[in-house]
């Protein structure tokens, strides 16, 4: 038992500890809530659990919402945090998460979560990765819209808590704000060509700009150089209709777990999918698979 434990166990015993986490209060302004209570228990940081209780109030309160009309996003900037009294046995955790007012629904955002804890970084990239390959029990896509996702920059408090706050487009809501437009759809029916800079906007521009595609299956060009920042998939029109293209690489180390999909998590996730094109690159030392998902 650590110092921590030990100091929750005596005060607990003598009746020192005072635990409430109040019910969030929501507005069309935002939500604001508090906990009063240890920091650690035996069942871990117990605090920093209040995140996701405000989480889910103002993920309900950005979907009320819209629903009615009236047209928001979290304003990351106005995003207050305190953590008073740490080490006393009764912190007082605070937040205050606002929301700012957009004119147009399709700026609006209708999903939201947070990743963080005490005194270490938060796993980002791998919150992300599991908020993208998230697919509910009968859907067969993600809930975020073009698998954007907004973050906010590091929130701290002077006591350790740190928390990064996510924001999207949630499709059950905002399907019609995908930005395709006919003359697009035309496009992608002639087969796929993606270019990019950048890996990680390649693997979104696959999944995104493929939809729809009607493509020719022996004819796919890939390019994936990690020294020059080349990335490409050309795919001549064709007869075989899809629904969208994933690009799975290989795990290398612990680092890059998580966030990139991997071939047989997609094909398990996804009933009749299959590999169209399968390669190496990094000089041989990695793997790629352009998955169709039908």
């Amino acid at each position: 038992m650590n110092l921590q434990e030990q100091t929750y166990r005596i005060k607990q015993m003598m009746g020192l500890l005072i635990e409430q986490a109040e019910t969030p209060v929501c507005s069309a302004g935002g939500c604001s809530g508090k906990y009063v209570g240890p920091e650690f228990d035996n069942t871990g940081d117990v605090a920093h659990k209040y995140s996701n209780t405000i989480t889910q109030y103002v993920a309900a309160k950005l979907k009320e919402l819209y629903r009615s009309g009236t047209y928001v996003k979290v304003d990351f900037k106005g995003i207050q945090m305190t953590t008073k009294g740490m080490g006393s046995g009764n912190v007082v955790y605070t937040v205050v998460i606002p929301f700012v007012g957009v004119s147009d629904k399709c700026e609006a955002r209708t999903g939201f979560a947070h990743v963080g804890g005490w005194n270490h970084t938060p796993e980002l990239n791998a919150r992300k990765s599991e908020i993208l390959n998230y697919i509910p029990s009968g859907k067969k896509e993600n809930v975020v819209l073009n698998n954007e996702l907004d973050v906010s920059q590091l929130t701290k408090t002077p006591e350790g808590l740190e928390e990064y706050w996510i924001q999207w487009k949630h499709r059950d809501y905002q399907s019609d704000c995908g930005g395709q437009t006919q003359q697009g759809n035309q496009q992608q029916n002639s087969g796929v060509n993606i270019t990019s800079t950048d890996l990680s906007q390649f693997i979104k521009d696959i999944q995104i700009k493929s939809k729809g595609s009607s493509i020719d299956l022996n004819n796919v060009q890939v390019v994936l150089d990690t020294k020059t920042n080349n990335y490409s998939l050309k795919i001549g029109p064709g007869k075989t209709q899809i629904n969208y293209l994933r690009l799975a690489l290989n795990v290398r180390d612990d680092k890059t777990k998580g966030v990139f999909p991997s071939r047989d998590k997609i094909l398990n996730d996804f009933p009749g999918a299959k590999s169209i094109k399968d390669g190496t690159f990094d000089g041989g030392t990695r793997d790629y698979s352009i998955i169709m998902i039908p």
